[in-house]
């Protein structure tokens, strides 16, 4: 691990985590940041759609030759990945070396780990002063750390909306959504995904600085980008044409995120942290030839409902736990599901049990430590 890393090891800040943007605005502050450096800022929120949108148009602007950064969360095999420049993830010497120059600021202002991670993105980001620079919102919107008051004029998207940590948002959609818009500055412009009606109607009627609707018609069926990711690929189309006032090359090819129906083998790694998502997960996978499935989730999230949705994707459905993490379920009873504590034993017994494709999904830290574990195994 990298200093960072070891020092957030048992912080354990989810266990009293107060909703504040007052900490990470006093730290840069005290730190000098000035938005300036970072060139035009497109800030991200929603429920689902966010990493993929912001993965499709960060690919896009640096194809053409617009030196980009992109803030993301959450990271898939390290850290590091959360924070990316050009095309490259930033080193572990330059993350060191910034947590070291600022870690009495760090320390005084008591960051949370996100926090930090962030903080460390906008001191590496303003080093390199790119001519755009991405920041997606790690949890809602309003008092997410990446909404800090020193920026302000900034382009705003509000992806997929629906339901997700109500115990942070509130538990109605609409509370949720205001929660997501609380990014939305006066100065700021605004561009909505793909929506329900509902949604976009309550959004316009709470804001008035909307510049671009992703419409239907604006959706197009790309083999490359399954549903749901051609939604967003459509939603970085109009991002990116909104900020280089030129459309982009469709016949090159993005790559989707790391752990979004990413095949490794008869592993298939696409990992969805919400019920929606869980909801477009059945929609893409339901027919297909799917012989096992591995989920967890945290213990925040209805893993019952959750295990039942998937059911008519695959009976077959193997709950597991995330090592080390506190906001893991621990359990499972069900006579028709089977729980194994260990997401490695997990997979070994899918493997030995079950012919064809094993799905793995649920949280993204679940993917990662069975991508890590199965390319380790490739490589032996």
């Amino acid at each position: 691990m990298n200093k960072f890393e070891n020092y957030y090891a048992d912080k354990y800040e989810f266990k009293n985590l107060e909703l504040t943007l007052a900490r990470i605005d006093n730290a840069l502050n005290e730190a000098e940041f000035t938005q300036s450096t970072l060139g035009k800022i497109i800030h991200l929120a929603g429920t689902n759609g966010k990493g993929s949108t912001s993965y499709f148009l960060y690919q896009m602007l640096n194809i053409s030759g617009y030196p980009s950064a992109l803030f993301t969360s959450p990271h898939i095999l390290k850290v590091n990945e959360r924070i990316a420049y050009n095309n490259t993830e930033i080193s572990d010497d330059d993350m060191d070396s910034i947590f070291e120059k600022y870690k009495n600021i760090i320390i005084k202002h008591n960051l949370s780990y996100f926090e930090c991670i962030f903080f460390i993105s906008m001191i590496y980001f303003s080093y390199k002063t790119p001519a755009f620079t991405i920041l997606e919102t790690g949890l809602g919107g309003r008092y997410d750390a990446t909404n800090t008051s020193l920026i302000n004029n900034k382009l705003c998207v509000i992806t997929s909306m629906g339901y997700d940590h109500a115990a942070y948002l509130g538990n109605n959609i609409y509370s949720i959504i205001n929660e997501k818009i609380g990014i939305i500055r006066k100065d700021s412009s605004v561009i909505l995904a793909y929506n329900k009606p509902y949604v976009l109607n309550y959004i316009k009627s709470k804001i008035d600085n909307v510049i671009e609707c992703v419409e239907k018609e604006d959706i197009k069926e790309i083999p490359a980008y399954p549903y749901p990711y051609n939604e967003n690929y459509a939603t970085a189309l109009k991002i990116y044409e909104k900020l280089t006032n030129k459309p982009f090359n469709d016949d090159i090819i993005l790559n989707l995120p790391p752990c979004r129906m990413e095949k490794i083998g008869n592993v298939i790694l696409d990992g969805s942290h919400n019920m929606q998502g869980i909801l477009k997960i059945r929609s893409t996978w339901k027919k297909q030839n799917i012989s096992a499935i591995i989920l967890t989730v945290t213990n925040d999230r209805d893993i019952k409902n959750t295990a039942e949705i998937l059911k008519t994707v695959c009976h077959n459905i193997i709950i597991t736990t995330l090592p080390e993490n506190i906001r893991s379920i621990n359990n499972y009873n069900s006579d028709d599901i089977i729980f194994i504590e260990n997401p490695i034993e997990a997979y070994k017994y899918a493997s030995h049990k079950y012919n064809g494709n094993i799905l793995v999904t649920g949280s993204f830290y679940l993917c990662a430590i069975l991508k890590e574990y199965i390319k380790g195994a490739d490589n032996v």
